[in-house]
C-alpha cells in the first residue's frame, strides 16, 4: 500500500467537511465498519490519493470494473497453503513473485526471490498463526489511538468500497480477507474509502427511521454493516 499519508489525511478531513454539508447521513470517514469476509466476492483497484469517505457517483463499482477475490493470486496461494497444505514453492502465491523477478520487478520491497521466500512468506506464515491463536486483532486498537494520526500506511484497516446496491467490494488488504475467511473469522474492522453516491442515498433515506417505519424498499438493508450508524 503505497500512499502519501499527507495527503491521505489531507483529503480524508476534506470529505468528513464537504460530506457533512452535502448529505443528510454522513458517515464519519474514519468510522471502522465490520464486514464478514465470507460475503465480500468482488475487488476494485483505485486510487488511494483521494483518502477516505469519498462519495462518488460513476460506474466504478459496475460488475465490469471489478474482479473476483478468488481470482487473485493471495487467494489462491494463500489457500493452496493454508487449506491445501502446499509448500510456498507449489503456490500461486510464490509463482507470481518468481515470474515478478524474473521480468526484472521488485516485489514488496525484496529485491530477490530468496529474500521474498525467507522473509515475506514467512510473515504470512505467522500472520496466519497469529490469527488462528489469538483471533483477528484490529490495527486501530493495537497500533494507535488516534486513527486520524496514523504514520504508515500498513497501519490502516482494510480498505473497501461501498456500491450503489450496498455491496461491499475490496480495495486493500487482501492477506488480512484470506486469512480470515479461511480461519472462519466472522467480522473483520474495515474503512470506507468510497461510497457511491447511489449508496449515499440510501443512508440518507434510512437515516433516524425506525425500522418499523421503513418501507419495504429500504427494509432489506436494516442489516448491513454499513448503516449501523444510522438506523433509529
Amino acid at each position: 500500500m503505497d500512499v502519501d499519508l499527507d495527503r491521505f489525511r489531507r483529503y480524508t478531513r476534506w470529505h468528513r467537511y464537504a460530506n457533512r454539508r452535502r448529505y443528510d447521513a454522513p458517515a464519519d470517514p474514519w468510522k471502522v465498519v465490520r464486514v464478514d469476509p465470507e460475503e465480500v466476492t468482488f475487488y476494485a483497484v483505485v486510487s488511494l490519493k483521494w483518502g477516505l469517505g469519498r462519495v462518488r457517483g460513476g460506474e466504478w463499482d459496475r460488475r465490469a470494473n471489478c474482479g473476483r477475490v478468488s481470482d487473485v493470486y493471495i487467494h489462491e496461494g494463500l489457500t493452496q497453503r493454508f487449506e491445501e497444505g502446499y509448500d510456498w514453492e507449489e503456490t500461486a502465491y510464490y509463482r507470481w513473485a518468481r515470474n515478478q523477478f524474473d521480468a526484472g520487478n521488485t516485489v514488496r520491497g525484496y529485491e530477490t526471490l530468496e529474500a521474498f521466500r525467507t522473509q515475506r512468506c514467512e510473515y504470512v506464515d505467522d500472520l496466519f498463526e497469529s490469527v488462528r491463536e489469538e483471533g483477528y486483532r484490529p490495527n486501530f486498537e493495537t497500533t494507535y489511538d488516534d486513527p486520524g494520526e496514523v504514520e504508515y500506511a500498513h497501519d490502516l484497516e482494510p480498505l473497501v468500497l461501498v456500491g450503489r446496491s450496498g455491496e461491499i467490494i475490496w480495495s486493500e488488504g487482501f492477506h488480512r480477507l484470506v486469512v480470515a475467511s479461511i480461519l472462519g473469522i466472522e467480522e473483520i474492522p474495515v474503512y470506507v474509502l468510497r461510497r457511491h453516491e447511489q449508496w449515499q442515498e440510501v443512508r440518507d433515506a434510512i437515516d433516524g427511521v425506525p425500522a418499523t417505519g421503513l418501507p419495504p424498499e429500504l427494509e432489506a438493508y436494516t442489516d448491513h454493516p454499513d448503516v449501523r450508524d444510522v438506523l433509529a
